[in-house]
């Protein structure tokens, strides 16, 4: 009897040429190498020599989905980069600015808190009715560790997720690397049983949030739930309240991002708590690019359902030739499915037709933003342990 390697290589399209496949890596080596180049980095060596090798990183990833056809196997490499990098560049720039990952009330007051894309579903009720964004940090660049400012992270988001739509939690997100990298370790998944109605965990803790950052006029979810507090920054723990937080930060980061992904081989934090997930769920909605199923192919292996670290397929979905809305186009279900019957699909067009025409475009146009994102976070991450040998 043929095992499931077996009957995926013999139904699968043998790979491009090394010709073809670097023709089309090409516009994306050349985004690659633009983005890079910045003159600000030749002053760092440590940087320098990191933007070279993310650069190449990136450019070689591609190259690899394009000769392969797989998606999710190549993106993974970055995501989980993505999501270890993150912490080691951001930790070492607060602990040199602040000397402590304990964000002090004056800090706050101050408006120099670091801002990240979170909270802004949190911001949009207290912004409608009072025209105050809750959240203690800079609107406009400057402001220490507040970076660009809000308006520049929220331009980006908007930018990326008016593209992409809930790809954002697959190409952009420098969290959700941390637990794609906790599932890829077991090789088999030691609790399967999963109760479906997990699924709308993220959307009551959204509505919770929400509502809580209206009453209390804070980033309730900043300030009591988010588990990769635990990896970036928190609030300084001068009282009992402070270590309360902690506490729960630490909790909910060993529970759903390090012990539930180890045990499932699932995304637990995206797929059943994360209110920003739920959020962006909505944009998939508008954008242009989604994940069919093509009927016409499918037979009943739920091989995309086992695949897919979200659980964004059941067999009601898939009767019906479709994903949830809460599907974030990692591409697994693709690559899992045998008889080519999950298929990348631009919405307007025929399911199943020039399925790969719509891969090349939705990855062209998430993988030039993940260049300009991610990119330029894996580049600091690096330049951070290099500066220690450079």
């Amino acid at each position: 009897m043929a095992t499931k390697a077996q009957i995926l290589k013999a139904n699968k399209a043998a790979p491009r040429t090394i010709g073809r496949s670097l023709l089309l890596t090409s516009p994306i080596a050349l985004w690659s190498l633009l983005m890079f180049a910045n003159p600000q980095r030749q002053s760092n060596r440590s940087l320098q020599i990191a933007s070279v090798i993310t650069s190449v990183f990136m450019i070689a990833l591609f190259f690899k989905m394009m000769r392969t056809g797989s998606t999710y196997r190549w993106r993974r490499w970055f995501f989980v980069g993505l999501g270890i990098l993150f912490p080691v560049g951001f930790i070492h720039n607060v602990m040199v600015m602040r000397g402590t990952m304990g964000i002090p009330i004056e800090e706050m007051i101050a408006g120099r808190t670091p801002f990240c894309y979170l909270p802004i579903p949190l911001l949009i009720l207290p912004a409608a009715f009072t025209k105050t964004l809750v959240f203690p940090g800079s609107i406009l660049p400057g402001g220490g560790m507040s970076g660009a400012g809000m308006a520049a992270m929220a331009g980006l988001w908007l930018a990326i997720t008016l593209v992409i739509g809930k790809g954002w939690c697959s190409y952009a997100c420098f969290f959700g690397g941390i637990e794609e990298g906790m599932a890829a370790v077991p090789t088999r998944a030691k609790l399967r049983k999963i109760d479906p109605r997990w699924r709308y965990g993220p959307w009551a803790v959204l509505l919770a949030m929400v509502l809580l950052s209206l009453a209390l006029f804070e980033p309730a979810y900043c300030m009591w739930l988010c588990p990769f507090k635990a990896v970036s920054e928190y609030v300084a723990a001068r009282n009992t309240v402070g270590m309360v937080q902690n506490g729960i930060f630490v909790v909910l980061f060993a529970g759903l991002v390090i012990a539930l992904p180890l045990l499932t081989k699932k995304r637990t934090q995206c797929a059943f708590f994360c209110p920003f997930g739920a959020f962006q769920s909505i944009f998939n909605k508008t954008s242009v690019f989604d994940v069919k199923i093509d009927r016409t192919r499918c037979s009943p292996c739920v091989l995309c359902k086992t695949a897919c670290p979200t659980m964004s397929l059941t067999d009601e979905s898939i009767a019906r030739g479709e994903t949830l809305m809460s599907c974030m186009k990692c591409g697994a279900c693709v690559d899992a499915c045998p008889k080519d019957a999950a298929v990348w699909h631009i919405k307007g067009t025929e399911v199943g037709i020039k399925p790969e025409r719509a891969r090349l475009m939705f990855l062209y146009g998430a993988w030039a933003m993940a260049i300009v994102f991610g990119g330029s976070i894996i580049a600091e991450g690096l330049a951070t342990i290099l500066h220690i040998f450079v």
